[in-house]
């Protein structure tokens, strides 16, 4: 007779009854409603990448992608131009607004033209290669305007004609990421659009020849690393003392990998430095600590100002003399004026200040920075520039009196964030003008109607093309007191 019980003494045949929790039945699977049970939530399939069906393009946005609506939503599609008929396909839906990419173009804009770079489909630096230089300007001109209108409630008395350069072999500075594959690739690029994935970068349209020519050696440097994916991040620095390279390491390299990246610094004629944390100081290829300077020239000005490599300096050399030149000039210094630069860094504005005004002081939150600033004022024979480290946002007016004294002009070059705390305790000191050079068309808006209600008028305004091909948008603002 045959056995009919099964391995744990069930009848052949019949589910295993579970154990009940408490209070709970182990068989209620479904989404049903149960007595004293909530109905569980709809389960919503993902929307990701649905096509969202023809869509027109009524404006641009101040970030460079192409405004439409869907569901009564205000829908940001990437890669879409003014007046384009455009299929879209989902990438992320909020609230009140959607965002979408490019899939189709069913109607192009006549501003549409090929972009220069064989990347630009993939890579997240460059959002406008698509859009004509022209145009690329109009747009960010148009940001600033409307921005300054709705947000700050000012219009200018005078826009400025745009500071431009060349849109290609700009760009003096880059920081790019390392990703290793299991089969021993490796990619040496900038993220890709909408991830955190890395796309290979062969060439940059935008990054100066002496830095491109670097790319294709470092990667095979990086391919035949003895100590295994150990090279996180490549900084490249173009500068008049020649091509730089910052390697960031989380773990030590191998002597052989130094022999091999010093013979590359002389073949391919540039120095190398090392960095293994974050926040860690720089060693040379042979390991001993080092505190090296670059430099850059303000030709018109006659100056050479030493950096180093960790500092912030301005990415496009051409605009930023071009912006220095136009900043003075919109200060209208006779010589005796004593003048206050404001987030001064290594003096980019200060020292060409200093040459034609009676006093400068440059206030920096970096303290090395202040020690870059005092050591281009030495060299250059500068007495008359003074440096101080201090939290501008915490710097009362009463300090800033005790300070720098009675104040004729005020120059600040804030980061994104803007300067709403100092901008609030300027018009105690009473400049009669304030030069305002913005990176963040938002945050310049906003200070702009603090100084507007202190009493001072904009006077003028224009962009300045520091990134051309990205969405950056950088200006320059002229605040003049009213007379009473």
């Amino acid at each position: 007779m045959s056995n009919r019980n099964g391995k744990n003494g069930n009848p052949l045949g019949k589910k295993p009854r579970p154990k009940k929790a408490d209070g709970e039945s182990v068989y209620v699977k479904d989404d049903a409603p149960r007595r004293d049970r909530p109905r569980a939530p709809e389960r919503k399939l993902s929307q990701l990448n649905m096509r969202l069906g023809e869509c027109t393009i009524d404006r641009m946005s101040h970030d460079g992608r192409g405004i439409s609506e869907w569901k009564g939503k205000t829908l940001f599609v990437d890669g879409a131009l003014t007046g384009e008929r455009v299929t879209a396909r989902l990438l992320e839906e909020h609230t009140r607004y959607a965002e979408a990419r490019t899939d189709d173009i069913l109607e192009k804009s006549s501003y549409r033209q090929t972009p220069p770079c064989v990347h630009f489909a993939t890579c997240g630096g460059c959002q406008l290669q698509h859009l004509s230089a022209e145009h690329q300007i109009i747009l960010k001109q148009d940001a600033v305007l409307e921005q300054l209108e709705r947000w700050g409630g000012v219009i200018p008395k005078h826009i400025a004609a745009p500071i431009t350069s060349a849109s290609e072999g700009y760009r003096s500075t880059a920081r790019m990421g390392v990703w290793y594959e299991d089969d021993g690739e490796v990619t040496l690029g900038f993220r890709q659009r909408h991830s955190k994935q890395l796309v290979q970068v062969a060439h940059c349209v935008v990054l100066a020849a002496d830095l491109n020519k670097l790319l294709a050696p470092l990667k095979t440097w990086l391919r035949e690393l003895r100590s295994a994916k150990a090279v996180t991040h490549i900084e490249l620095i173009n500068s008049q003392s020649g091509a730089a390279v910052v390697l960031r390491h989380t773990k030590k390299l191998d002597d052989a990998d130094l022999a091999q990246l010093k013979a590359l610094e002389q073949s391919f004629g540039f120095t190398a430095w090392l960095q293994g944390g974050e926040n860690s100081g720089l060693k040379d290829v042979s390991g001993q600590a080092a505190d090296p300077r670059l430099a850059y020239q303000l030709h018109a000005f006659g100056l050479e100002l030493g950096f180093h490599p960790q500092d912030f300096t301005q990415v496009n050399p051409v605009v930023n003399e071009k912006m220095v030149a136009q900043a003075i000039e919109w200060l209208a210094l006779k010589g005796d004026e004593r003048v206050l630069d404001l987030f001064c860094g290594i003096g980019n504005f200060t020292l060409p200040l200093a040459q034609r005004c009676a006093q400068v002081f440059g206030i920096e939150a970096v303290e090395s920075m202040v020690t870059r600033g005092r050591e281009n004022a030495l060299r250059a024979g500068i007495t008359n520039a003074t440096f101080m480290a201090a939290d501008l946002g915490k710097t009362t007016e009463n300090r800033l009196y005790q300070t720098c004294g009675t104040i004729d002009a005020v120059l600040l070059d804030p980061p994104r964030d803007g300067a709403k705390e100092i901008i609030a305790k300027l018009p105690q000191l009473s400049p009669k003008r304030i030069v305002y050079v913005s990176c963040n068309p938002a945050t310049l808006a906003r200070d702009a109607k603090i100084l507007a209600e202190a009493g001072y008028q904009l006077d003028s305004v224009g962009v300045m093309d520091m990134f051309p091909h990205t969405a950056h948008v950088e200006s320059m603002a002229l605040f003049v007191r009213s007379k009473k």
